[in-house]
């Protein structure tokens, strides 16, 4: 935009109503993306123009929208939202980088890509917007991870869209990404209680050896890894940042007593709670 906020200026990433960004660029309509990747999430039909082209976006709808575009948002966009973050932001890794270099966001055929969202417009809403402000103000590492992780997931929502559009005999090894996607969202639901790969299998229709084939081309790496994986970043975490006893994080994180739970961090981090805690 125009005029970048000071939280997208330091963390590479901000998320805005069409209405507050509008006010910020003096009440004009018409933005330019800079170097920055959009996200435009729809709940209320409205049209935008991208280099002079219009596009109506119906309710439910995302926007990808690529850096240097030249973008006019009408009066009827002003309550939906806008993600906006740069590539040092979100590209941790190589599936990172193949993602944001994509036809998701680099379409020969048009300037942006528009594709209807896989969650209801209230799932949406919780698990982004109401997310992101529970932990806007908290620990800076720890608001910037939230916010990757909700980026992540509506890039891999657009990726699966941008694959039903291509050839069949492309299309099977995109459900592979449609999998790994749904595991990752029913693992940030349930990792808690949920430790085992039976779980998510089941739910998905197909096997554990066959999920952890799939995580694995995805993601590199085996579905009961990434679980581990989550119960130690959110550990971690809550170790760092909660004011909870080493028992009550415990409970919180599903484990059976704090012994458990100490030997399990201990294990993976090589650390103990305590000494996670003394380090923060």
């Amino acid at each position: 935009m125009y005029k970048v906020t000071d939280e997208l200026d330091a963390a590479g990433f901000s998320v805005n109503t069409v209405q507050r960004a509008v006010e910020r660029n003096n009440g004009k309509f018409s933005f330019n993306t800079l170097e920055f990747f959009v996200i435009f999430i729809v709940y209320d039909k409205c049209s935008i123009r991208v280099e002079g082209r219009e596009y109506v976006i119906q309710p439910g709808h995302f926007a990808y929208l690529p850096p240097y575009k030249a973008v006019v948002y009408d009066a009827a966009c002003l309550q939906n939202t806008l993600i906006a973050f740069s590539s040092s932001f979100y590209e941790k890794s190589a599936k990172d980088s193949f993602i944001l270099n994509s036809d998701l966001f680099f379409n020969s055929d048009a300037d942006v890509f528009i594709a209807p969202s896989l969650a209801t417009t209230d799932e949406i809403k919780k698990l982004i917007e109401n997310r992101l402000m529970l932990y806007n103000g908290k620990e800076k590492g720890l608001y910037i991870a939230v916010a990757h992780n909700c980026v992540e997931i509506l890039l891999l929502d657009g990726l699966l869209a941008v694959q039903d559009q291509v050839e069949k005999p492309l299309k099977a090894n995109f459900t592979y990404i449609e999998k790994v996607n749904r595991f990752r969202v029913l693992l940030q639901k349930h990792f808690k209680e949920q430790k085992g790969v039976t779980f998510y299998s089941d739910r998905l229709g197909v096997s554990a050896q066959r999920l952890s084939v799939m995580t694995d081309m995805v993601l590199g790496k085996g579905a009961k890894k990434l679980i581990v994986e989550k119960l130690v970043t959110e550990s971690e975490k809550m170790l760092k940042y909660s004011a909870s006893t080493v028992s009550e994080i415990a409970m919180e994180m599903g484990f059976a007593d704090e012994g458990n739970f100490s030997a399990f961090v201990k294990k993976h981090t090589g650390r103990t709670p305590s000494e996670i805690r003394t380090r923060r």
